[in-house]
């Protein structure tokens, strides 16, 4: 989720004022609506459903119903899904046209599920056939001011909260507005989260959350977007004193507990986080969601001890809940609990629609494997969970470790090859892939990894070693010298470092001293017999105890000092 739409989320608030019901009524949608600003929406399903009971032919009620659904996609748009939120809100719109034709709102409605899913043409022609109820020159209908402005209101929202850049429309909606009912506060919140949200405009934000303000002074909705507006500014004290001074106008306001919450988080305050996001669980009547969100921010503060606690007490109340699931298992590894993690995550993957199953789950589900010592099935949900997220390349990686761990090593040599195809490689992908291939005895591909390696770090003495120790393989009786440059170069660039390089050094002075052995014997040269030597000796002030060496040399010096044979 951006931070952009999730702040959008926490933002926006319907307007209380609802058009066409009587007092008595309108008193029990407004509860229902608050329900859904406090993010309590369980119970704002409650109401709802309670509301279309008693009156089955008011389509606005459909509307704020089917606007429920977006606001709940909006407040978590990780563990909601745009589609079945859009489709769920479209529901209760197209029922809306279907009891009250004449009622505009719910063709916005249409129009706000349509622009959540990227289709501004049909969200236009929900629009015109919203517009078309309105009083004009053609159309005589009777509809108050109020009435008129809020549909103008909720056709700018429309545009606002599903982050579509259509400003001329926006702008003119809310003008229409202000001309109908300029003392309607909502105009000036939806015209400044324009402003923030699509305009990046902070001072117009602000001038319309103050106007807001000023109209409504009771309301806590423009506070809270001020403070909003400081933290996204880093004026972190300033926007706890507009939180506070939301609690202050509505102590019963949850969203102020969880904006606290999230902020003393941010600051690093542990124990005011808690403690207000405990009151904005009060507040919320304990929901799920607001379980959630809890549960949530205390990962953020990596408290997992109190993560796997508060998802554990959660299950036992609502188990049909798989993100309670997740929490536990992410909870669990963190602290060390692998087996509870693997537990708990294959519970979620039976329960958990497949929409809602995020790579990251198989991930940690191939994490709690590779703790227990199982790799290869570890590696294998790793590279599951990169085929879903292929931004996340250290997938890869830990995939390739655990392949490698249990000898799978073209699964391994399979994973670093996909990481290096990505602009996210290291000198380590190259590396590894390179000691895959040698172990595999491809040796010719792990000559030209190492190879690859040192053009691209000339200083990592590892690649020359390995480059070294891979064309030895392909020459195992070192008669053609296949690694004598290589060993040369390896000498060469460790000079300057050679106390710290000494085991290097010496392999590649034991190949040197065993291949010119070898040329010796068949030559019988001096000269090259005096090189071998010499090349033994250097092996020998490394490891004066070095039997290989020893005897090499001793074999040379015998038969170089033994007489010739007279014919």
């Amino acid at each position: 989720m951006s931070s952009k739409t999730k702040t959008i989320g926490l933002f926006i608030c319907v307007a209380l004022w609802v058009a066409g019901v009587s007092i008595t009524k309108a008193q029990t949608l407004q509860d229902a609506i608050r329900f859904t600003q406090s993010e309590q929406f369980e119970n704002a399903n409650k109401a709802y459903q309670s509301l279309l009971g008693q009156q089955p032919q008011n389509g606005t009620n459909y509307f704020y119903y089917g606007d429920y659904y977006i606001r709940k996609y909006l407040a978590d748009t990780l563990a909601v899904n745009i589609k079945k939120a859009t489709t769920d809100a479209s529901k209760m719109f197209e029922k809306g046209t279907s009891v009250e034709a004449a009622n505009p709102l719910n063709f916005i409605g249409l129009a706000e599920s349509a622009l959540f899913l990227k289709n501004t043409a049909k969200a236009q022609e929900y629009i015109n056939q919203a517009k078309a109820l309105l009083p004009s020159k053609q159309n005589k209908v009777k509809m108050a001011k109020e009435d008129q402005a809020t549909a103008y209101i909720k056709i700018a929202e429309a545009y606002v909260i599903s982050m579509t850049n259509d400003t001329a429309m926006i702008f003119s909606a809310l003008r229409q507005a202000e001309k109908l009912n300029p003392k309607d506060f909502n105009i000036y919140l939806v015209e400044g989260d324009a402003y923030i949200y699509l305009l990046n405009d902070g001072s117009n934000a602000i001038r319309n959350y103050n106007m807001a303000s000023k109209i409504n002074p009771k309301s806590p909705a423009a506070q809270l977007r001020i403070g909003r507006l400081w933290v996204r500014s880093k004026n972190y004290p300033d926007g706890l004193t507009a939180y506070k001074q939301v609690v202050q106008l509505d102590a019963s306001y949850a969203p102020a507990y969880k904006e606290l919450g999230f902020l003393n988080a941010q600051l690093g305050n542990s124990n005011d986080a808690k403690q207000n996001f405990q009151k904005f669980l009060e507040l919320s009547s304990g929901n799920t969601d607001a379980q959630m969100q809890y549960i949530n921010t205390l990962f953020e503060l990596k408290d997992f001890a109190e993560v796997a606690k508060q998802a554990q007490n959660a299950i036992s109340s609502n188990a049909a809940n798989t993100d309670l699931y997740r929490a536990l298992a992410y909870s669990n590894y963190e602290i060390g609990k692998y087996s509870e993690a693997k537990d708990a995550l294959e519970t979620f993957f039976k329960k958990a629609p497949e929409e809602s199953v995020r790579p990251s789950d198989y991930a940690y589900l191939g994490r709690s494997f590779a703790k227990l010592k199982q790799d290869s099935i570890a590696g294998t949900y790793l590279m599951k969970a990169y085929s879903l997220d292929t931004v996340r390349v250290d997938y890869l990686s830990e995939a390739a470790a655990s392949f490698t761990t249990c000898n799978a090593y073209s699964k391994a040599i399979e994973a670093y090859q996909k990481k290096l195809a990505t602009p996210f490689k290291t000198v380590q992908d190259y590396y590894y892939l390179g000691k895959a291939y040698y172990t595999t005895q491809q040796f010719l591909k792990a000559d030209s990894t190492f190879t690859l390696l040192i053009e691209k770090v000339p200083t990592f003495y590892g690649s020359y070693l390995w480059k070294a120790r891979s064309l030895s393989q392909t020459d195992p009786d070192s008669k053609t010298g296949a690694a004598l440059n290589a060993y040369q170069t390896l000498i060469e660039k460790t000079q300057a470092e050679a106390d710290k390089y000494k085991a290097e050094r010496k392999e590649a002075y034991s190949y040197l001293n065993y291949y010119y052995f070898l040329q010796f014997n068949s030559t019988k040269s001096h000269e090259i017999g005096r090189k071998a030597i010499e090349y033994g000796n250097k092996v020998l002030e490394i490891d004066p105890n070095d039997s290989n060496a020893k005897k090499i040399n001793d074999v040379i010096e015998k038969t170089m000092n033994r007489p010739a044979v007279k014919k």
